[in-house]
């Protein structure tokens, strides 16, 4: 099968939510088995329609836990081929209006996590990808919002620049160590989630718009391709840079924006 993940184990963080789950289910049906790991003591219903999985709880800016997450992985399945970093948060607020509590939180989850997870994970991956014709992968979901800025996304913008950028300098760090791993970022625009709901709601609160749904209707004209992205749209770009169809990329950034950022 194109492809095809079959006998690769992947872990994705923040698999509850919309991209998580559908990044989830999409590596699933490539044949990967699947570890979720998200802030809730239970999934969910995370892993529906997966035939192979399992969940840990994981605080993504927390060390530790992602030392117990790791190591429950080489214990269970001696193996990591795939890391999926989603897990993230944004804030929608003015420069002015925006404390340093919620810039350091944001940077927590959306830099630190990406950080702290690469970090324990690469021993045990840098292992795992010597097995492997292509090497192991790692996908950090960053965002249009890390190529271009937006009005009140200053500390969303710095974050996911920050997670583009420590992407390509580990793919020049671990090439350089030998580590037969490769690291990628995709970078969404609008995404049908919970989170575009948020943005759209802060827009109005900042006086932006008078109302979501004014908000709403200026999003899919701005994307040349006509709509926002469903989360299935960036899950297959994930399980894209996952495979070994992707064995040639490395440092790279998938664009996934429905032609937003081409304007």
């Amino acid at each position: 099968m194109i492809g095809s993940l079959e006998g690769r184990i992947a872990l994705v963080t923040g698999c509850t939510g919309g991209i998580g789950k559908e990044t989830s289910r999409a590596l699933g049906a490539a044949g990967a088995t699947v570890i979720g790991a998200d802030l809730p003591e239970d999934g969910g219903g995370w892993n529906e329609g997966i035939e192979s999985s399992a969940y840990h709880r994981l605080d993504v800016t927390d060390e530790a836990s992602w030392q117990h997450v790791i190591a429950a992985v080489e214990r269970d399945h001696g193996k990591l081929d795939v890391l999926v970093h989603v897990a993230g948060i944004v804030v929608v607020e003015k420069l002015e209006n925006t404390s340093l509590e919620q810039w350091r939180k944001q940077m927590a989850v959306n830099v630190d996590g990406v950080f702290l997870g690469t970090k324990v994970a690469i021993p045990l991956m840098s292992r795992s990808g010597q097995q492997l014709p292509h090497g192991a992968s790692i996908v950090v979901i960053s965002s249009v919002a890390g190529l271009i800025g937006s009005p009140l996304h200053t500390g969303y913008c710095a974050s996911k620049g920050a997670v583009r950028l420590f992407a390509k300098a580990c793919a020049m760090e671990f090439s350089a160590l030998g580590y037969k791993v490769r690291f990628n970022s995709v970078h969404p625009s609008g995404v049908k989630t919970g989170m575009v709901d948020h943005i759209l709601q802060r827009f109005v609160d900042n006086g932006f718009a008078e109302s979501v749904e004014q908000a709403a209707e200026g999003l899919a004209p701005a994307h040349p391709i006509g709509r926002m992205a469903e989360p299935i749209d960036i899950a297959k770009a994930v399980r894209f840079l996952a495979s070994d169809e992707s064995g040639y990329m490395h440092g790279s950034e998938l664009v996934v924006d429905g032609g937003y950022t081409a304007q």
